[in-house]
């Protein structure tokens, strides 16, 4: 049984019935409904807010033909780190990652032996120098007795034609002509002698001659040498694959590190015979890097291999990627996407007005001040714009703002800014 809860109203005194139709009147009030004397009646709600957003609209756009690969970033160019003499390594002045120049010194061998070896050849040298001075000298002096010895045999010859004549006009004795005849053999001996003498000392300037030449191609050899006891950067890039420490023996032609140059870079794909013949050098190319953080990149085919992988039938393509700040590396893994010349319509908005995740994605469309969801396809998504496959037509008010808080029927107001 219930109790009064209160006093007589209006002159009634309160029944278990009319209390119950309070309470009942009561509830009903919260929900917008009031009954009385047998009849409901609706009570107007309050008209809900509206959310003020902006629009895109949704228009046909040109889209090029372009197709996908993968590819992996490489160096467009490579040089190995790698000495012209062996050597013990006394010093390293590198480490991976270090952007080196042409030319920079890299590696320091030890160059005692090879100094000792220039010493003993500058005093080879200094000898050889010293043998030719010496051996002209001495021609000269035999070229001077040659001339000498020339005109004693002159004088000697004219002295026995007077003799042989006064021998013959019985003028002088035979010991006399004999004693003429013996001058000029003798002085014609000499001359032969200082003959010798000047060839025996052009032998010996030629021998002192090729003994200079010697030292100094030994020397020069020897001066390379030294310079290349310093190993320096075959190319301008970024050192990568060191493999050298300070104490070893580092033998002639062995690689100790390698300098990729990465500014440009190349992303490199492997296009099927079937589609090589609609690319061609100088193409433009789109490179995609990163599944999250995705960038893209501009790009231009720069190789196309002239024949194709015996094995699979594809043919290796590089595309040359600017990358000044050097924020590509080898070895990262990307996509790249070939425009060609055929072109066609889509339908494209502004990726602002995506919401949802990959696979379903959605939009929001102003239809009279009433936002309404549409479930989209999506294709190509190119400087801020996305295809839309599926789900919005040419023309339609698309919205661009709110819209991962708007619900499907949403009162909407457009504004400009």
């Amino acid at each position: 049984m219930f109790k009064k809860i209160g006093p007589a109203v209006r002159g009634f005194t309160m029944t278990k019935h009319k209390l119950l139709t309070i309470v009942i009147v009561l509830i009903l009030a919260g929900t917008g409904v009031t009954t009385f004397m047998g009849k409901t009646e609706k009570t107007i709600a309050t008209a809900p807010n509206k959310v003020y957003v902006k629009v895109s609209v949704a228009e046909n756009v040109i889209k090029q033909a372009t197709v996908s690969y993968k590819a992996s970033l490489e160096a467009s160019e490579e040089g190995i780190v790698s000495g012209k003499v062996g050597g013990k390594v006394v010093q390293v002045m590198f480490e991976n990652g270090q952007n080196v120049t042409q030319g920079d010194p890299l590696i320091k061998l030890d160059d005692q032996d090879i100094k000792n070896n220039i010493a003993s050849s500058q005093a080879k040298l200094k000898a050889s120098e010293s043998q030719v001075k010496s051996s002209e000298s001495q021609l000269v002096s035999s070229q001077t007795g040659l001339q000498k010895m020339q005109l004693s045999v002159d004088n000697a010859v004219r002295t026995y034609d007077r003799t042989k004549e006064l021998f013959d006009g019985g003028a002088i004795s035979k010991v006399e002509l004999e004693s003429a005849e013996t001058t000029v053999s003798n002085a014609k001996s000499d001359l032969e002698s200082a003959k010798a003498n000047i060839e025996t000392a052009q032998a010996s300037i030629k021998t002192a001659q090729a003994n200079m030449t010697a030292a100094q191609v030994d020397l020069k050899i020897l001066a390379n040498s030294l310079a290349d006891t310093t190993i320096t950067a075959p190319l301008t890039g970024i050192i990568d694959e060191k493999s050298v420490s300070l104490g070893q023996y580092a033998n002639l032609g062995v690689a100790l590190g390698k300098v990729k140059t990465i500014s440009p870079i190349y992303a490199v794909i492997e296009v099927d015979q079937n589609d090589i013949s609609s690319l061609k050098v100088g193409q433009s190319a789109k490179v995609k890097v990163g599944s999250t953080d995705i960038k893209y990149y501009d790009g231009i085919i720069k190789t196309l291999e002239a024949s194709a992988d015996a094995t699979s039938r594809v043919f290796k393509c590089k595309v040359e990627v600017a990358n000044l700040d050097q924020t590509l590396k080898p070895g990262i893994y990307a996509s790249v996407n070939i425009v060609g010349d055929q072109t066609s319509e889509m339908i494209a908005v502004t990726t602002e007005a995506l919401s949802g995740n990959p696979g379903n994605y959605t939009v929001f469309v102003n239809d009279k001040g009433v936002a309404r969801k549409r479930i989209v396809s999506i294709g190509q998504i190119t400087n801020g714009l996305v295809e839309i496959k599926d789900g919005v037509k040419n023309g339609d008010s698309v919205i661009i703002t709110n819209v991962n808080t708007l619900q499907d029927g949403d009162a909407v107001s457009v504004v400009t800014e």
